[in-house]
């Protein structure tokens, strides 16, 4: 375990400090006795509270190379996204990374403290926790939260983000990345998409005030897309020489979209209010805690 993490957690029945108990199997809530199986990871050398248990249909994901230039153009400019962040933060802030999966955003947070929440115990990961169900950590806790293409997969959005904006200091911020015009993934833990409209009203509804909100545009992508519904979806249903003329357009299409690739840009990030297009490829989103209930009754 870091060294800094068991001062962050509690006791998610009581509230009560913990400590390790001698057989460093577990945590144990010195007001009422609760003990929290602590995970062990194989060759990995550390030890994962587990507050709750792995989803039974997720299936673990493989570990994937992460990191600037690398995976699609939406995780590029995720990356982008999320370096700049953490780079305006003062050195050491401490970081709560919801949803943290294989620590594919971790590289961009080495020079502070950061926390590696999930809901399966990963070698990456520091606390297993569904924090819709239970909240293991101190209130006012943490400098920043990131939330990285993780919305979208949980069921109950305000349980969440009531949690979330519950564990951020006055003044933390809610860095978030969510997909909007993207294909079902990670079935079936796949349930929402928001507007920017939906993400203003979901911070206000959770004394949050939104300081950055951009959509991510990739044309080239939505092109992409296309072109797979026609090959695996249109194409398969029809016959004859209309099932041929249609597998020559395709292939053409598929040389043109390489070529507008590999000249134009991959995206671009503005404002929705800016952009021309309402389909964005998803979004990204800084949210910052009112400082007191005086400040956002001033502001609102």
């Amino acid at each position: 375990m870091k060294p800094y993490l068991l001062g962050l957690l509690r006791c998610d029945r009581c509230s009560g400090a913990l400590i390790m108990d001698g057989s460093r199997s577990s945590l144990v809530c010195q007001v009422c006795g609760h003990k929290i199986t602590l995970h062990p990871v194989e060759g990995a050398g550390h030890l994962i509270p587990l507050f709750t248990q792995p989803p039974p249909e997720m299936l673990p994901s493989e570990k994937m190379e992460r990191g600037p230039g690398l995976g699609t153009p939406w995780r590029q400019a995720n990356w982008r996204f999320v370096q700049v962040q953490a780079d305006r933060m003062p050195q050491g802030s401490l970081i709560l990374d919801v949803g943290a999966g294989r620590g594919d955003f971790a590289a961009a947070m080495q020079y502070h403290r950061p926390v590696a929440l999930e809901v399966y115990p990963y070698p990456e990961v520091d606390v297993v926790c569904d924090l819709t169900q239970v909240n293991p950590f101190q209130a006012d806790s943490f400098d920043a939260i990131f939330l990285l293409n993780v919305l979208e997969h949980v069921y109950d959005t305000h349980a969440l983000l009531a949690t979330l904006a519950g564990l951020l200091k006055p003044g933390g911020r809610l860095v978030m990345a969510i997909p909007f015009m993207v294909k079902i993934h990670q079935a079936p833990i796949d349930f929402v998409r928001y507007t920017h409209f939906a993400l203003q009203r979901l911070g206000e509804n959770h004394n949050l005030r939104v300081k950055t909100l951009e959509g991510y545009y990739d044309p080239v992508f939505f092109l992409g897309e296309g072109i797979g519904n026609l090959r695996w979806t249109v194409i398969p249903t029809l016959h004859g020489i209309k099932r041929y003329l249609a597998r020559a357009v395709l292939l053409g299409m598929r040389t043109l979209t390489r070529v507008l690739g590999a000249t134009v840009p991959t995206g671009n990030t503005h404002p929705p209010a800016q952009a021309r297009s309402m389909a964005p490829t998803g979004y990204h989103v800084v949210y910052e805690k009112y400082a007191s209930q005086t400040d956002q009754s001033s502001l609102s």
